[in-house]
């Protein structure tokens, strides 16, 4: 690694996704210390953490790590934008989007993401495997018969040998082309936490551009975030409802509005209750991801359309 950071402008950028999650962090940089390949530069993106954990690992992995600390908390798509923007900055034509919740085991895992990445690829990702070395995802799904979406997982050999297409790629890692990122507007800062790699991906599809995965590589995904489970089920569900906004077509929004309000919301806030989130503050939550997307609609002038992404050409870092 200390190698490949003192390369000006090397072709590839490692960005690592922070927010209050030092140690997290700190294990995910120093498994990037087993990458062989191509020359690339590690970069910590923070999202306007309590105390400046970007610098201090920067400081601690001196020559090695370099710091991009945000003015405040732009959440998982806003830092990745910050990231490719970065990353176009300083000359490099993939980024790695990496949460900080991720070990990297495979020391050829970027060598074959870039290998794949094509000139009409948006993005490619690898197997995610959980921490006991199973397959936890190897590509997103999305069904718009029962608007759900979830990973293809498998017990334990993938079929494919080579990349395969797929729908959507997990943001716990992914390679991105910088070029094509720009070209569909990157990720969608409104979504702030969830959906936005699903967004992102479907966009890029109906540019005319592939997601892949490439089934010999593979990273270890711990699911260890600092979001509340509150948190979680908040923009779980408040997204779900801007994904189908921005990626429906008007029938598929009618049909999912009724199967949201007759189906999903009673099942959402009685799962909720059976798990100790209260009456009144599970209401309030599904009440609220309805409202915020209500006023949105206001904002935007319509409950559908087809929105590009928070990047444009002149952006700077």
């Amino acid at each position: 690694m200390s190698n490949a950071s003192r390369e000006d402008r090397a072709e590839l950028v490692i960005a690592i996704l922070n927010w209050n999650g030092y140690e997290l962090t700190r294990a995910c940089i120093e498994s990037v210390a087993r990458l062989s390949g191509p020359a690339h530069r590690v970069l910590i993106v923070d999202n306007a953490s309590r105390e400046p954990e970007a610098e201090r690992l920067a400081s601690e992995f001196r020559g090695q790590v370099e710091a991009l600390t945000l003015p405040r908390n732009m959440g998982v798509g806003g830092g990745y934008n910050a990231a490719i923007r970065w990353a176009r900055d300083h000359g490099a034509r993939h980024v790695l989007l990496l949460n900080n919740d991720t070990l990297l085991s495979d020391p050829l895992m970027a060598q074959r993401l870039v290998d794949a990445c094509e000139p009409d690829v948006f993005a490619v990702g690898p197997l995610i495997m959980d921490p006991r070395g199973k397959v936890w995802s190897s590509g997103g799904t999305y069904d718009w018969g029962d608007y759900m979406s979830g990973h293809e997982q498998a017990a334990g050999i993938v079929s494919h040998t080579s990349p395969y297409e797929v729908s959507w790629i997990d943001g716990s890692c992914m390679l991105v082309s910088v070029a094509a990122a720009f070209a569909i507007g990157g990720f969608d800062e409104d979504f702030f936490l969830y959906w936005e790699e699903t967004d992102v991906c479907f966009r890029a599809r109906r540019a005319g551009m592939r997601c892949l995965i490439e089934p010999r590589a593979s990273i270890v995904h711990l699911v260890n975030g600092t979001a509340r489970p509150s948190q979680v089920d908040y923009y779980m569900l408040r997204n779900s409802m801007l994904f189908v906004r921005r990626n429906g077509t008007r029938r598929q929004n009618l049909a999912f509005l009724r199967r949201l309000f007759w189906w999903r919301m009673p099942l959402f806030m009685a799962r909720r209750i059976k798990h100790g989130g209260g009456i009144w503050a599970s209401v309030s939550m599904t009440v609220g991801a309805v409202l915020w997307n209500v006023r949105d609609a206001i904002k935007k002038h319509g409950w559908t359309y087809k929105a590009g992404g928070s990047l444009s050409a002149g952006d700077r870092v």
